[in-house]
């Protein structure tokens, strides 16, 4: 049983600055995630100082991107005027930037959701012992990688070995389409016994995110947090 692992996952769900620009960014509201891990691709650290116009000047494209969007302005900063009222709004938002928050720019040019339950993962993980759940391109492995070994996690042999702490990968349409971490198994004493999770990359609202989720067993009808379904792939470090 992985307490520390459970822990670290929680404490992340609870982070709303974090929470809230994964919601964003799968929404495609702007083109970056905040993440607390530094050694992904495209990590954008925050600027030390921004007190002129020329302080902006020096700034990288990245870190004008992520603070226009913090500000409220446009996710390229075209709308961003110079101005003292716009200088004061970028201000601002450089103080509600975290030191210890990278913005992620992994956005394609498409126009769908980006989901980002892997990224949950991999930010648990770090937050947890500062390992870095990152394949070659330094992004989080996916839950495709995870399912066909590429990843360190070792897989269950059988559902009857899962524990608290352990990383299901769900099937959907026959794919590996979904990773959570699992915080609690449940012994049912009438339905087949299930497990409790948390992560991101889930369709539903804002509110959905870093929460957990439980079987949603209800006498006979099964739900997708059953130990027994054959869509679900169990794994563990």
């Amino acid at each position: 049983m992985n307490l520390l692992l459970i822990a670290a996952a929680k404490k992340l769900g609870r982070d709303t600055d974090i929470m809230d620009s994964y919601w964003k960014y799968q929404q495609r509201g702007q083109n970056w995630f905040f993440s607390p891990n530094p050694n992904l691709d495209q990590a954008t650290r925050k600027p030390s100082s921004l007190d002129s116009w020329n302080s902006w000047d020096r700034l990288s494209v990245k870190q004008k991107m992520t603070l226009s969007t913090l500000a409220g302005f446009r996710n390229d900063a075209t709308d961003v005027i110079r101005n003292t009222s716009h200088l004061s709004k970028l201000k601002d938002a450089l103080s509600t930037w975290r030191n210890d928050l990278y913005s992620i720019f992994w956005a394609n040019e498409g126009s769908g959701r980006l989901w980002l339950c892997n990224v949950f993962i991999g930010d648990a993980i770090y937050l947890y012992n500062g390992s870095n759940f990152i394949s070659g391109n330094k992004h989080y492995f996916d839950p495709y990688q995870i399912y066909s070994g590429q990843s360190f996690l070792r897989k269950r042999n059988s559902y009857k070995e899962v524990k608290a702490g352990d990383i299901v990968v769900f099937k959907y349409g026959g794919s590996p389409r979904h990773v959570e971490i699992i915080t609690e198994v449940q012994k049912n004493f009438f339905a087949d016994d299930g497990f409790c999770s948390i992560g991101a990359g889930r369709g539903q609202d804002n509110e959905s995110l870093g929460v957990v989720k439980c079987d949603s067993h209800n006498w006979f009808l099964g739900g997708r947090r059953e130990l027994e379904d054959k869509g679900n792939t169990y794994f563990y470090i």
